[in-house]
């Protein structure tokens, strides 16, 4: 007796939502190669073809076009008794800490994707510096912390990212001649302001830190009003920033990584389920 797999049936409603194999991976977490074999079983069992690709993109078949219909049913009675059933078990809080640094539009992706594979999970989310958050969580305020390190190695757990850090300026910023560079940077706290300012004072460019931001959105901002030089790393870079001016002649800077701070030991088993899930996210 065959039947119909859910994951298979969740991936063939993602791709023609998205009218490609690359849009329908990217909704449901899995690399486009995973995603074709899922397709081609499911046209095995069901003993046609699913779906026409082509340089437009992909559109049903006759066959398809009436399996979409139960694909859609099927995956939302799956869905609430996934629901009815975890109604019965306990939830468990967890206190999930993100560093500002972290591509904001990427934030509401990643917390989807773990309230997704964990339904029991109910998610405190805090986001700050990388320093205060790497200490909160050796105090166990955070239960799991994704902070941003210059050193790879310093705050523990295998980088889940690596991403090159930047001189950054607004289009139209011109440094006035004799004076010092204007920097805009966080607070020396940060491991991005230090590394910036010490890689200045080896190279002997004369600076001036001309404005301190809070967090990141402000520091975005700032460089972009042209109140100074900035750094960011790639994904934090927003419209309205591009590379600071060559003739600045400013030294290059190390690469930056995000790392994922795990649950202390004897942590619960929903809490061990969600730090895997979020490593699984990056892979």
């Amino acid at each position: 007796m065959r039947s119909l797999d859910l994951e298979q049936l969740r991936s063939f409603v993602a791709v023609v939502d998205a009218r490609s194999i690359s849009g329908g991976a990217a909704v449901v977490f899995r690399s486009q190669s995973a995603i074709s074999e899922q397709l081609q079983k499911l046209e095995a069992v069901a003993g046609a073809p699913l779906l026409l690709r082509s340089r437009t993109g992909v559109r049903t078949t006759p066959a398809g076009e009436r399996l979409l219909a139960h694909a859609r049913q099927l995956l939302a009675i799956g869905e609430l008794a996934l629901r009815d059933v975890q109604e019965q078990a306990p939830a468990t809080q967890v206190r999930l800490a993100i560093s500002d640094y972290f591509r904001p539009a990427e934030v509401a992706a990643l917390l989807r994707h773990v309230a997704r594979a964990c339904p029991q999970l109910r998610l405190q989310v805090t986001v700050g510096q990388s320093a205060a958050l790497v200490e909160g969580h050796a105090r166990r305020d955070y239960d799991l912390a994704l902070v941003m390190e210059i050193k790879p190695g310093r705050a523990g757990g295998r980088a889940l990212r690596r991403e090159a850090l930047s001189w950054l300026a607004a289009p139209h910023f011109r440094p006035r001649p004799g004076e010092p560079l204007a920097l805009v940077l966080l607070p020396d706290s940060c491991a991005v302001h230090r590394s910036a300012v010490r890689a200045l004072e080896q190279r002997g460019i004369a600076h001036t830190v001309a404005h301190t931001c809070s967090g990141v959105a402000g520091l975005q901002s700032a460089i972009a009003a042209g109140l100074g030089v900035g750094c960011l790393n790639a994904s934090a870079i927003v419209d309205g920033l591009v590379p600071a001016p060559r003739a600045l002649r400013l030294p290059a800077l190390p690469p930056v990584a995000f790392r994922l701070l795990a649950p202390p030991r004897g942590a619960p088993a929903a809490l061990l389920e969600a730090d895997a899930v979020l490593r699984a996210h990056f892979r």
